[in-house]
């Protein structure tokens, strides 16, 4: 799974957001807030990954159990796949 390209993230004021440029701008236009965790897989699915890539990356980074990493995955992927801005 990958972001299409075109979607940028930044940090302001403490808050994290993604904007949509380019190709993904024509399937989302707005922005997205985010907490720092999924602001941190974004910035991944930057790059292709997998469902396993993205739990160990999160498991390595913060101390989360393998199951809550599973459970942020899976609910990033939902939204950004609802806002038609992710490839399988």
């Amino acid at each position: 799974m990958k972001l299409l390209s075109g979607v940028l993230v930044s940090e302001v004021d403490g808050e994290y957001v993604a904007v949509t440029l380019g190709k993904a701008g024509k399937k989302f236009n707005g922005m997205i807030r985010m907490n720092g965790t999924a602001a941190f897989l974004v910035r991944l699915l930057q790059s292709e990954q997998t469902e396993e890539s993205l739990v160990a990356a999160l498991t390595e980074t913060y101390e989360v159990s393998r199951e809550e990493a599973l459970q942020n995955v899976r609910l990033v992927a939902e939204k950004l796949r609802a806002a038609g801005i992710m490839e399988e």
